[in-house]
């Protein structure tokens, strides 16, 4: 973006940039508005003709009637399960059931059954009811063809041929008239037809919801019926297959010695159980038996007379050897304390005791080796009993693999089984369904003779007309508003430029220009010219002499007190009026009594010098060039005093920037200065040429031309920017050319660009 300089004294242009206000976004709802304004004529324009050819459309067409029937998909009336058929029921009839049944409705089988049902000659009559253009249409085509077949008669058919042609014509007839939707988010489908006969339309409908639900009952009784026929040889396959693997594992059991009992398990198994537990009885034998041998042995060996087992004490022998030995001790005791320890009867006594005490041992030796004989009978059974389970327990191993294998062919078996079961309970379920194919679709609204044409009607021709018109004219409006490059206000010029707009020049007509003759020079010194170059002095009261002053206050506030002031008048392209308004901008000067000097320095076109002085040879170029004194070059305008310096003629040098922006023109402006009060300098345009950034550096200011909405605005600011030297002198610019009829529609603010009118009604 430009970058505005910073205010140089007296300038009228604005500090800062556009990067330096608000970066906060916002619509500019105003200058949409005024978008919309300046686009409302195309808009109404294509509004207008898009109604016309909705009117257009509704005289030409010619009418349809339509007639329409509904039909319910209801799964909740599912009857029959065909097997490997999908029915409406077992899709749950979510969206993408129901418009699978739609898609079957625009089926070929369909539109086949509604033509059997209406009669091929019924849907390919020609219609009774045609417009006046449609007829014409018809017979222009009818001639077209006529034509044709005459030039190049057409090869003959056959019957078969003929009857192929109709019926493809028929089923795209059908095709192209019918119309089906779903109902909301219901399971109803509304099946609608459209023709230009009322009757044909009712009828025609009514027959696809016919042949829907008849397809329907066809479809259930030929996909049982395809189930039956498949599911008899499955049956029978199954079948054999469930009997041989049943002998599969009644021949692997027995070959395998497998023989289970009541409980379901193996004979090995129950052996191997029975003898675990006698085996946890023997060694429970063996433990007790062992344990009895161990207490008697270690009673015998301590010689404990007093210590007892339970043989021990059922024992009569050793209960009466005891008994006596009890006694006899007792006896002994009494003895001994009356006769002496040493007495005969004493010591017979003591070896009584001895002989009972040996007895008794002899008697528990006896028992024990009982003991140790029940012992090693439990030890041998224990050993006998682990010795058979060792056995057992290794046929049970070979059983238990043999038992995985045996599993295998039992599933097998369980799965043709059930399979067969499954197989012939359907099979005999579908023979049972045949009898009774229900169809799950049933009509809940037939269609009736429509009497009133569906199409075209008036006030929606008329609407869709206008809605497609306004829609074209809004496009060609943006088209033109997105083209619209230029400069139309002074908003744009302030925001983008950030430069002050000094005025606009109106277009002046061919009309307001008649009243203005040519002024032709009447000397070789005297400047003439057209009607245009002396506007501004001759309607000193209009809005174009109004912009001349403003610009004459712009110089003046910034060029302050200087004199004199050398102006500099640009543009960026040619044909822009800079040389016109730089021609009406000095005149004016001069008819405020101010000493003007107006020089054309646009050396490459002497636009302004052709139209003013066409017969002047000598000018600004040989002056520059070849040292001609001013006064042989200089003429004068008789109305105003304006003293004007032409271009010349016979410019050959391409090299003019060096003649402009030379040290002499530097001399030439300071010998002019010296009698004048304003010095106005015609520049070339700023784009193709650089003698403006050539000459620059000898002008107090310069006043920038644009031509209004036709120089481009991202030019002008690209110009700016490689010419920064023109825009530092720049004092403002001027539009011309302004259309004021137009002007108040680029106004989004402040609407001072529309008052143009008032004010060229306030100054007549």
């Amino acid at each position: 973006m430009l970058q505005s300089p910073k205010r140089s004294s007296g300038g009228l242009r604005y500090e800062g940039s556009s990067q330096s206000e608000s970066s906060i976004p916002s619509i500019d709802f105003s200058g949409m508005l005024a978008a919309v304004r300046r686009q409302m004529r195309p808009v109404l324009i294509g509004t207008c003709i898009g109604a016309a050819l909705g009117l257009a459309y509704f005289i030409a067409k010619t009418p349809v009637y339509f007639a329409g029937t509904q039909l319910l998909l209801d799964s909740k009336s599912k009857v029959n399960d065909e097997v490997a058929v999908t029915a409406l029921s077992e899709l749950g009839l979510d969206t993408g059931a129901v418009d699978s049944q739609v898609e079957v409705l625009k089926s070929m089988n369909i539109a086949n059954s509604v033509i059997a049902k209406v009669g091929l000659d019924r849907v390919l009559d020609d219609d009774n009811v045609q417009s006046a253009v449609a007829s014409g249409i018809s017979a222009v085509k009818s001639g077209i063809r006529a034509v044709k077949e005459a030039i190049i008669p057409p090869r003959k058919l056959t019957p078969a041929e003929e009857e192929a042609g109709k019926r493809e014509a028929a089923l795209l007839y059908l095709n192209n008239n019918l119309s089906l939707k779903r109902v909301g988010r219901t399971y109803v489908i509304e099946i609608g037809f459209t023709s230009t006969q009322a009757d044909k339309a009712a009828q025609i409908a009514n027959a696809y919801t016919q042949a829907y639900v008849d397809d329907q009952f066809s479809a259930n009784f030929d996909a049982t019926r395809r189930a039956s026929d498949w599911l008899l040889p499955r049956i029978q396959e199954l079948r054999q297959k469930a009997i041989e693997t049943d002998l599969a594992v009644q021949s692997f059991r027995g070959e395998k010695g497998l023989i289970t009992t009541s409980t379901g398990s193996l004979v090995n198994e129950q052996q191997v159980g029975e003898i675990n537990t006698q085996l946890v009885l023997a060694r429970s034998d063996v433990a007790r038996a062992g344990a009895k041998y161990d207490r008697i042995q270690s009673i015998i060996s301590s010689g404990q007379m007093d210590a007892a087992v339970s043989e021990a004490i059922d024992n009569p022998i050793i209960v009466e050897l005891r008994n006596k030995a009890t006694a006899a001790a007792k006896t002994e005791s009494e003895l001994a304390s009356k006769l002496g320890p040493t007495h005969y009867q004493v010591l017979r006594l003591r070896s009584d005791i001895a002989e009972y005490q040996r007895l008794i041992f002899s008697e528990l030796g006896r028992i024990a080796e009982s003991y140790r004989s029940e012992r090693d009978i439990s030890l041998a059974r224990e050993r006998a009993l682990e010795a058979q389970l060792k056995s057992q327990v290794g046929l049970s191993d070979v059983a238990n693999k043999d038992k995985v294998a045996l599993r295998e062919l039992e599933r097998e078996a369980d799965t043709y089984k059930n399979l067969y079961e499954t197989m012939l309970q359907r099979y005999q379920e579908s023979l049972q369904k045949q009898s009774f194919p229900v169809s799950e679709a049933r009509v809940i609204s037939v269609a009736v003779t429509p009497s009133l044409p569906a199409a075209p009607k008036l006030v929606l021709s008329l609407i869709l007309g206008s809605i497609v018109g306004f829609i074209g004219g809004a496009g060609y409006g943006a088209v033109r508003e997105l083209r619209d490059l230029g400069f139309r206000s002074a908003s744009q010029i302030r925001d983008l430029l950030r430069l002050e707009c000094i005025g606009v020049m109106p277009r002046i007509s061919a009309r307001q220009l008649a009243m203005v003759p040519p002024l032709s020079s009447t000397g070789p010194n005297q400047v003439g010219g057209s009607a245009m170059m002396r506007y501004g002095t001759n309607h000193i009261l209009s809005p174009f002499a109004e912009t001349l002053r403003s610009a004459k206050v712009a110089v003046d506030f910034a060029v302050g007190e200087k004199a004199p002031k050398i102006i500099a008048l640009a543009s960026v392209l040619p044909t822009e009026g800079k040389s016109t308004i730089s021609k009406n901008f000095a005149s004016m000067l001069a008819q405020l009594g101010t000493r003007t000097v107006l020089i054309d320095a646009d050396l490459r076109f002497r636009g302004l010098s052709d139209d003013v002085t066409p017969h002047a040879q000598k000018g600004l170029f040989h002056i520059l060039s070849e040292g001609e004194p001013v006064s042989s070059v200089m003429k004068v305008e008789p109305e105003t005093g304006l003293f004007f310096i032409p271009a010349g003629s016979d410019i050959g040098s391409a090299h003019t920037s060096n003649l402009v922006s030379s040290p002499a023109m530097g001399q030439l402006l300071a010998e002019i200065g010296v009698n004048a009060d304003y010095i106005i300098i015609d520049l070339p345009p700023l784009g193709p040429v650089v003698d403006v950034r050539a000459a620059v550096k000898y002008f107090d200011g310069v006043l920038f031309v644009l031509e209004w909405g036709a120089t481009s605005r991202d030019l002008v600011v690209d110009s700016f920017e490689a010419n920064p030297q023109v825009y530092e002198k720049c004092i403002g610019v001027i539009l011309n050319k302004v259309d004021t009829h137009r002007l108040h529609f680029y106004t989004s603010k402040v609407p001072q660009d529309g008052l143009h009118k008032k004010y060229a009604a306030y100054y007549g």
